[in-house]
């Protein structure tokens, strides 16, 4: 995280739904990816909206047919992170062209299963980083662009090749440039390793691998230097590899050559022969690439399959606990019906019981339904209950004299004797409440 702070990366997160799980990512990233640089810049997407994203830019270390180079990227991260995955694309220098292949376009934007079946928190920055430096180092997505001065280059002893160079490599054997050796005022390189670049054995082309890998492109001789011989134009029928695939990276001063002295006189200088051994070489590099892609292909359709089966299996689980639960509940439920259709009919059976006594009994006085337990509450429930018919024998009186039925004189009369009746009653009432340690009447 050199030349950029903490607190910078914060003030870019600033407007990020997730900035603490975003920021730990990224933290991560740079951490174990030095060369990589965040920034915090606009992005215009295909709609014409621009939002203001933080971008990893710089290079990644990958490991190509045996060499150690830097791919320039940039990964730009969503203000959705980490539930949205981030978009990478290959970034090329000035020296480098861009090869479209199966997973980067025209424009370098990287199009992996990874980023299409992103899922957090399966899925994580550091992983793309990673997925990337493995892919491209199975199909490299640039290759030197050399623009040589005052013609093509001429043949060199140390080199034979001019084009389709890969990227230059941070370690191991150097890619010397045809036509700019010893210029300083070119367009900006990544800096040449301090080993050695093509041995020193005088081979007019740089050794091939003893893995088996072919030439990618014979098309960097000059027209000057004669070409293939007249003799071995019947090899016409050889598959030619274009520029766009990058060069055999050589072997470095340390390992050596390991050709044998078959292969050497083949590789007679001046000639350009193609043998036997470097048609085999090239179909079985075309077979190994193509089992490698079918065995991506296969693991990453595998790797979906598992990611839908444990989902599933997720789903299930979850099902059968809530089934687990309805079927305890359905049975607690069902215990209570039980005990609830029994009490029922116990009570069905006391009340049919009951009504059996009432119907064989004589008939009841109700006034003698009701018995106290003592003679206070005896006494208490009579004057309550004269005292109510007072009130209600007033009320009809008075209801009488409206309606013309009795004259003044009688009612007046009457609701004298009655109201007497009624304050002795509730006078009574109240004394029997407090012998009786009940609370007086409101």
């Amino acid at each position: 995280m050199s030349n950029y702070n903490d607190g910078q990366l914060v003030k870019a997160l600033s407007k990020y739904k997730n900035p603490d799980v975003t920021k730990r990512e990224v933290t991560n990233v740079l951490n174990q990816y030095r060369d990589l640089r965040p920034k915090s810049e606009p992005f215009v997407f295909n709609n014409g909206q621009q939002k203001e994203l933080l971008n990893l830019e710089g290079t990644i270390p990958v490991s190509y047919r045996g060499n150690q180079y830097n791919i320039p990227v940039c990964i730009w991260v969503l203000d959705t992170h980490p539930y949205n995955p981030p978009m990478a694309y290959v970034k090329p220098t000035n020296t480098m062209q861009i090869k479209p292949g199966k997973y980067v376009d025209n424009n370098g934007k990287v199009d992996l299963p990874f980023i299409r079946e992103w899922r957090h928190p399966q899925a994580d920055l550091i992983s793309l980083v990673q997925i990337l430096a493995m892919t491209f180092g199975e199909d490299c997505p640039v290759f030197s662009r050399v623009t040589p001065r005052g013609g093509p280059p001429p043949y060199s002893s140390n080199s034979g090749v001019g084009a389709a160079q890969p990227p230059y490599p941070t370690s191991g054997g150097g890619m010397p440039v045809p036509g700019m050796a010893g210029s300083s005022g070119g367009n900006p390189q990544y800096p040449y390793p301090s080993s050695t670049g093509y041995p020193s054995s005088g081979y007019p082309n740089p050794p091939y691998p003893s893995s088996g890998y072919p030439s990618q492109s014979y098309g960097g001789y000059p027209q000057s230097g004669g070409g293939y011989p007249s003799q071995n134009r019947s090899y016409g029928a050889t598959p030619q590899y274009t520029s766009q695939y990058p060069y055999n990276p050589p072997y470095s001063s340390q390992s050596g050559y390991q050709g044998s002295a078959t292969s050497s006189n083949d590789m007679r200088p001046g000639t350009g022969t193609v043998t036997e051994a470097h048609i085999k070489a090239s179909l079985l590099s075309a077979v190994e690439d193509k089992l490698k892609r079918r065995l991506r292909e296969t693991f990453a359709q595998a790797e979906a399959e598992m990611d839908v089966l444990k989902k599933t299996q997720t789903d299930l689980s979850r099902g059968k606990e809530k089934l687990e639960k309805m079927i305890k509940d359905l049975e607690n439920e069902k215990d209570e019906c039980e005990k609830n259709t029994k009490l029922l009919s116990d009570k069905t059976s006391e009340v049919k019981e009951a009504l059996k006594k009432l119907e064989n009994d004589e008939p009841m006085d109700m006034d003698e339904a009701v018995v106290t337990t003592t003679p206070l509450y005896r006494q208490l429930l009579n004057s309550f209950a004269e005292e109510q018919a007072i009130e209600d024998t007033i009320y009809y009186l008075g209801e009488g004299l409206r309606k013309n039925v009795i004259d003044l004189e009688v009612f007046l009369k009457q609701i004298r004797q009655l109201s007497r009746r009624q304050f002795m009653l509730r006078a009574l009432i109240q004394k029997c409440r407090e012998k009786a340690g009940l609370p007086p009447l409101a």
